[in-house]
């Protein structure tokens, strides 16, 4: 990973969502963003392509930033891969 570590990756999601991560994978850009609804008292995190439609390619509702960042980086997120085997091709361009 490029622009920041895989641990400071992980660290600010586990910080209430940390701030949001704009980042390149093989040349695609994608935005990691997390939201507290306070209507539902529910976390959100997700992660969409930032070009074309903007596909989402996850998404987490949970009761708190705990079990989303949990569910994020066991789940095959970009290509079939967990963060922790895509990260050698990701470059963070913000956050």
């Amino acid at each position: 990973m490029k622009g920041n570590t895989l641990k400071e990756f992980i660290d600010d999601i586990y910080a209430c969502g940390g701030p949001e991560k704009e980042f390149l994978y093989k040349g695609k850009k994608y935005m990691l963003q997390c939201e507290n609804n306070p209507k539902t008292d529910l976390t959100e995190i997700y992660v969409f392509e930032c070009f074309g439609n903007q596909k989402t390619i996850f998404r987490c509702e949970g009761k708190n930033i705990t079990e989303c960042a949990d569910k994020f980086v066991k789940s095959v997120i970009i290509d079939n891969k967990t963060i922790y085997e895509a990260e050698k091709d990701i470059e963070i361009l913000f956050g």
